[in-house]
């Protein structure tokens, strides 16, 4: 009986992680496009890259890697319809991860690896990245790029 109350539990528990990290795979699958978007093509490095950030980043593998590559793939179609409109809902997004510095801090480390992922880490890339962290409230200089 014991077996099935800790299945139980461990079940329970990552349910509960699943639900409380899901604002920040939300937001990173979101921030990701915005920066893979950014010099205004999507290439195979970048896409690849998060394919990466789901297997490497913890928080992310709690999901079905197809579910975060779909809805990548929604942002990335968002962006390409009104991007202005797509921006801010990111951006908002984003914003919703102030005061989680270390869930803050993951993304702005995939979005700096997928912008450099093409050996071209262009200013737009940059300046994306500059407006997330903003948007995070965390201070440039940790970003490291």
């Amino acid at each position: 009986m014991t077996g099935f109350f800790q299945q139980a539990r461990d079940r329970l528990s990552r349910e509960f992680q699943r639900h409380r990290s899901r604002p920040f795979m939300e937001a990173t699958m979101a921030a990701s496009a915005l920066v893979a978007t950014a010099d205004g093509e999507v290439n195979l490095t970048e896409a690849s890259m998060i394919d990466q950030a789901i297997e490497a980043v913890a928080e992310l593998k709690l999901f079905d890697a197809h579910e975060e590559t779909d809805l990548y793939r929604d942002w990335v179609v968002a962006l390409a319809d009104d991007r202005a409109a797509a921006e801010a809902k990111i951006l908002k997004l984003v914003s919703n991860l102030a005061g989680d510095d270390h869930a803050a801090r993951v993304l702005l480390k995939v979005c700096v690896a997928i912008g450099k992922s093409d050996a071209d880490f262009s200013a737009p890339e940059k300046d994306t990245i500059m407006r997330l962290a903003e948007a995070a409230r965390i201070p440039m200089e940790e970003i490291g790029f």
